[in-house]
């Protein structure tokens, strides 16, 4: 982690029988916790294994590393109207964006998961992680179509249970405390790879195999231009900070349907919560 650019590293789950990253820090294989794979079969579930001793240490070992990131507003106001030309989009988003069994849900740290340990039932394997079944099918077009253009990806990181995520944090929390923690990884009841509908991406091969440098990659591009017709969005995106409460991350990709993806992308809007008219979220309640 650079002390002149921090940016707010997930858990990054690395294929069967890797290791888990944040950022560069190694916690051990897979995901963290049995819960990860709970409800799939022998044949589809990803390995998991318990590792939140790894990760706390690991966290620790790198803190004097990390520097603060610097406030986010304490005010949190609507934004303008919802972009788009099809006004019955954003409307119908908006009202399933509560369900979090929804493909459309919105997550963040002003909307909380319901319940907050929510647990997708659909998991399955795809590129050695795990995804909702329609994100699954949806990446495994992505990356198909990724490589057909000569800038393979893979799946990084994907499906995280609250179990997974509490750890995750807590570690993060005992090594740099409670405000630094909140700008470098999700509380869980609040992480978007809870649903089962993030992924994380590098590219296959190739000099760049870190966050650092995936926003100069041809792969980001791509993904930029091209994620939208698979169904996901780019979801923190370049100068968003003050409205997702995270900065930029080109790798990590939300899955919420070609349709929804798409009129997102023709609407200019620059966010999911600009899109919808949402609050912007970045702090949590309980931080002003």
């Amino acid at each position: 982690m650079s002390a002149a650019r921090v940016r707010p590293y997930r858990v990054l789950a690395a294929r069967a029988g890797r290791v888990l990253t944040v950022g560069a820090l190694a916690f051990g294989p897979m995901a963290f916790g049995s819960t990860a794979t709970s409800g799939l079969s022998p044949l589809t579930a990803a390995p998991a294994v318990a590792a939140p001793a790894l990760a706390e240490r690991a966290v620790a070992e790198r803190a004097s590393a990390a520097v603060r990131p610097r406030p986010f507003p304490d005010s949190v106001a609507p934004l303008p109207t919802p972009h788009g030309p099809a006004r019955e989009s954003v409307q119908d988003w908006r009202a399933r964006a509560d369900d979090a069994a929804s493909l459309l849900v919105v997550v963040n740290k002003r909307r909380p998961l319901a319940p907050l340990t929510y647990e997708p039932t659909d998991l399955r394997a795809v590129d050695g992680v795990v995804l909702r079944a329609p994100a699954a099918d949806a990446f495994a077009g992505l990356a198909a179509a990724a490589a057909t253009a000569g800038v393979p990806v893979r799946a990084r990181s994907g499906y995280r249970s609250y179990a997974d995520q509490e750890a995750t944090h807590a570690a993060w929390e005992r090594a740099l405390g409670a405000a630094a923690a909140d700008a470098q990884s999700a509380r869980a009841g609040h992480s978007e790879h809870q649903t089962g509908l993030a992924v994380d991406v590098m590219p296959v091969g190739g000099a760049c195999q870190d966050f650092d440098c995936f926003a100069e990659t041809p792969q980001a591009a791509w993904l930029a231009d091209n994620a939208a017709r698979f169904g996901f969005v780019v979801r923190y995106a370049n100068g968003q900070e003050a409205v997702t409460g995270y900065t930029p991350e080109p790798w990590h990709l939300r899955y919420v349907g070609v349709e929804p993806a798409s009129a997102l992308a023709a609407s200019g809007a620059a966010s999911v919560e600009e899109y919808l008219g949402l609050p912007a979220a970045p702090t949590y309640a309980d931080a002003g």
